[in-house]
């Protein structure tokens, strides 16, 4: 009989313990999508995708002296915002994560990615990034 009442706690915890980990509606640790102007909540502070500030890398089937990068830029807070701005480049995983406040912003990618002879328009970019607290 008591079998019968600990499936239902025990799965009351697990599903507390998930929850402990989530940050109000941006998933600790799991990508988040967002596009030009988009904004997730997290543990109270909203990020905001401002800007693809720059998007240098080498199209696809073309051959390029360097292989380019591709800079974006967050906003974090109300009001008084801070910027952050992350760097995708090849071979330099450092640039694409920053702390601040207590967490680590980690871009892991911008699509789409350019084509020869193509333009990508600002509202068509994807940014892909990842809040680990420290």
């Amino acid at each position: 009989m008591k079998i019968k009442y600990l499936l239902p706690l025990l799965a009351i915890a697990l599903a507390a313990a998930k929850c402990s980990d989530d940050l109000s509606g941006c998933p600790m640790g799991e990508p988040i999508k967002l596009q030009i102007g988009g904004t997730v909540e997290c543990q109270d502070t909203p990020i905001q995708l401002i800007a693809v500030k720059e998007d240098s890398r080498c199209p696809e089937y073309t051959n390029c002296v360097w292989e380019g990068q591709a800079v974006v830029q967050l906003a974090l807070g109300n009001g008084d915002r801070k910027t952050l701005d992350l760097t995708l480049r090849e071979g330099k995983p450092e640039l694409a994560s920053k702390s601040m406040g207590g967490y680590i912003y980690r871009l892991s990618e911008v699509t789409p990615y350019p084509v020869a002879g193509q333009s990508i328009q600002p509202e068509e970019y994807v940014v892909t990034f990842i809040v680990e607290a420290i």
